[in-house]
């Protein structure tokens, strides 16, 4: 079944509320064993839609599916998040299988009408000090907003495809107690200043693969974790060909209690963001297992504000006890970064780390001299970074069981030499191997 929404009476004028017709459409295909409901040329306004199962929502080139600006729109869906309670959200399914959302259209989530640009999400003793460039760096404050725009609870078989999602105010696709997901030439691009907008996190979710997809987003482009339900792994992870710009990290995995294990990252191009690639464990009881990172560009910045993270291309953190990080390999990795690589845990908590063909250059920022005084290990207690005018470690490690770093270059762009110095700082290190380990402004 194929139906169109024009031949119900939708208008794409802009201004028309539409939900109603969309969602008569939805629920029909679903009553009727499944089909496709087609969004052609024009932007449509509407409020909330439960997607259905067997149904794919498909866009076509041309269409905007324009979510509603008034947060009294949006109601509770019946889904309540350990992390932002009560959830409103724009498309949602609970408890629904084989749904897909395709086209060349765009999804736009209004979110910059949630959102106070004039001020700060969170105040700190820095603000005052910021020039304009500087300021709007910074995360905007937010207003009362829709939570999870996107959000699927305990389905199967979510297919998202080629569609552009624009403006969220909030994690813009969440997934939730789900498997078997694929998503493939999607772009995500929201603004730099909004906190949370995450463009993919999936929460204790399984069998997920995410290809040529482009992220620019205000936090984690894709985030891996188990928020929504603390005993529930996420695993089973390939992301692979994708462009992603960030104030938070291209990729996080882990988070708190979170349980995430064997997770492929390949082919990633990381450009203008916190952090590269994030791996936490930092709550009482959270793990992370088996990771393989390879091919990866990145850039990494101070940015100003207070986003998690400090410009490392790569983070690895378990810094409390109870905690384990395991089993991590990293290769093939050309970083331009405001600061050095940090491994960071709490009585040989991670194990088994391996850094391989790795090349960094450290650059010195704008932003250094007034956010890069901590080591940022979020949400934990930060702590001063050592020297941290002076010397910028290409490494840190502290309190780690076999790592083992190979083929690893360093060094600083020319205009700094006089002006920094760049040597690792390893500490508590059982089982350290390292190989042609090379300093470029030695040569």
């Amino acid at each position: 079944m194929e139906i169109n929404i024009l031949e119900l009476g939708a208008k794409g004028d802009g201004k028309t509320d539409n939900t109603k017709i969309i969602q008569e459409a939805i629920d029909h295909c679903h009553d009727y064993g499944g089909g496709k409901v087609v969004i052609p040329q024009g932007e449509y306004l509407c409020k909330p839609l439960r997607l259905r199962s067997n149904v794919t929502l498909y866009l076509e080139e041309g269409s905007i599916l324009k979510a509603s600006s008034n947060i009294n729109d949006y109601n509770n869906i019946g889904y309540y998040h350990n992390e932002w309670g009560e959830v409103t959200s724009f498309l949602y399914a609970l408890s629904e299988k084989n749904i897909a959302i395709e086209g060349k259209g765009i999804i736009d989530l209004s979110g910059e009408s949630f959102m106070d640009f004039l001020s700060t999400h969170n105040n700190f003793i820095e603000l005052s000090l910021l020039n304009k460039e500087q300021f709007e760096e910074t995360e905007c404050k937010t207003k009362e907003r829709p939570k999870q725009p996107i959000f699927f609870y305990n389905c199967k078989n979510i297919f998202i495809r080629d569609v552009i999602i624009k403006d969220s105010p909030c994690w813009t696709i969440s997934i939730n107690s789900s498997e078997d997901i694929r998503v493939d030439g999607i772009q995500v691009i929201n603004n730099l200043r909004v906190p949370n907008s995450d463009g993919l996190h999936f929460c204790s979710s399984k069998r997920i693969y995410v290809f040529n997809s482009t992220f620019i987003c205000g936090d984690d482009c894709v985030a891996l974790t188990g928020i929504t339900n603390w005993d529930r792994p996420c695993e089973d992870v390939i992301i692979s060909n994708c462009i992603m710009e960030t104030r938070s990290a291209g990729v996080r995995i882990g988070h708190l209690d979170s349980k995430v294990r064997n997770v492929i990252l390949s082919n990633l191009i990381i450009r203008n963001s916190n952090r590269g690639i994030g791996i936490f464990a930092n709550g009482k009881s959270g793990y992370v297992n088996s990771v393989i990172v390879n091919n990866i560009i990145m850039e990494t910045k101070i940015f100003a504000g207070t986003w998690w993270g400090k410009g490392e291309p790569i983070a690895i953190l378990a810094p409390e006890f109870g905690n384990t990080i395991e089993n991590v390999s990293i290769s093939n990795v050309i970083a331009n970064s405001e600061n050095g690589i940090l491994i960071y845990g709490k009585d040989k908590n991670i194990k088994n780390v391996v850094l391989k063909d790795i090349d960094i250059n450290i650059t010195l920022g704008k932003n250094r001299e007034i956010f890069g005084k901590y080591l940022d290990l979020s949400p934990n207690t930060n702590i001063p970074f050592p020297d941290y005018m002076r010397k910028i470690p290409w490494i840190i490690g502290k309190d780690i069981f076999s790592l083992k770093l190979e083929n690893v270059t360093y060094g600083i762009s020319k205009d700094l030499e006089n002006k920094i110095n760049v040597e690792g700082i390893l500490e508590d290190i059982s089982k350290l191997s390292i190989f042609n380990i090379i300093s470029k402004t030695s040569l």
